[in-house]
């Protein structure tokens, strides 16, 4: 069977781990010869660097997030799990707060996928609380915050994967139903007609995928 259709295969089976799936897209990346598609496969299994711009798909942000946090006051009182109120932080917080971004690698999201939990969150960065944590709750100073992340999300961010590599892969079968099974390096497609292909069906926002890699995992707790 040619990778192509070891590929397709692996798509559309629900046993198959995308992290495995990735793995046979390198090898394939490899024989495209194509920049683009091979640094998209290491940054979906070894995670995405946060500190370059406009990296990061579209499908790996959650937009819309909601936080919870505890908050201590005066003579023992206090509030657990109260909504968040961002208003009055700055603006750009206001955004970043209410976005998640997912940075990890595939494999940890699959994990996450397939737990029996059904919310995850994401901590707040301590020096957010430190400076206006004394602004949310008029006599109370918070002392945790989290963002609210429905495992729903990761459930389809994993499913998403699987379907952009197999309309990747049925569209580059349809130019050369061999170009899985050729030597590494051997252009099987020409490198602007694989990376057209690419920009259609994966790549979505990102700009700069020919940046460098780098290991980078989210915080997630129970």
């Amino acid at each position: 069977m040619s990778l192509l259709r070891e590929i397709q295969n692996d798509a559309v089976n629900s046993d198959v781990k995308v992290s495995d799936l990735l793995r046979k897209c390198k090898i394939l990346a490899y024989r495209l010869g194509n920049i683009d598609f091979k640094n998209w496969v290491e940054y979906e299994l070894n995670g995405y660097p946060k500190d370059i711009i406009d990296i990061l798909p579209d499908y790996r942000i959650l937009n819309n997030v909601n936080s919870k946090g505890h908050f201590s006051g005066a003579f023992g009182s206090g509030l657990r799990n109260a909504d968040m109120p961002t208003f009055n932080l700055p603006e750009v917080l206001q955004e970043s707060l209410s976005k998640a971004n997912f940075y990890s690698p595939i494999a940890t999201l699959e994990n996450l996928a397939s737990s029996d939990i059904s919310v995850l969150t994401q901590d707040w960065k301590p020096i957010i609380i430190a400076h206006y944590g004394d602004n949310m709750y008029e006599g109370y100073v918070c002392m945790q915050a989290w963002k609210i992340i429905p495992t729903s999300f990761v459930i389809g961010m994993v499913d998403t994967i699987k379907t952009k590599i197999l309309n990747f892969v049925l569209d580059i079968e349809m130019i050369n139903k061999d170009a899985g099974d050729v030597e590494i390096n051997s252009n099987p497609i020409p490198q602007e007609k694989v990376s057209q292909i690419f920009n259609i069906t994966i790549s979505g926002n990102v700009q700069n995928l020919a940046s460098g890699n780098s290991h980078s995992n989210i915080q997630q707790t129970n």
